[in-house]
């Protein structure tokens, strides 16, 4: 099995921080620990993304869903 961006940051002593910000014309930008890691993304292909490329899936993608729809941005610090 593959690692993910998340995994590999877990087995860091840093923290890691992503953060998923709405854009104005609908589309996503995906930062981890502030290096862009996607962006102009499609919100049909945000989960697939956050989940099958990144690894924040199940409680995880459920928060970052939810804030996305309160504020517009998420933001998770592990």
């Amino acid at each position: 099995m593959s690692q993910t961006w998340k995994d590999s940051a877990r087995q860091s002593t840093h923290k890691a921080a992503l953060e998923v910000t709405k854009n104005g014309d609908g589309t996503y930008e995906i930062a981890f620990n502030e290096e862009i890691v996607g962006s102009r993304i499609p919100e049909r292909w945000l989960e697939e993304e956050l989940c099958a490329k990144l690894g924040f899936c199940g409680n995880e993608l459920a928060s970052i869903t939810s804030q996305l729809q309160e504020s517009g941005k998420a933001v998770l610090t592990f």
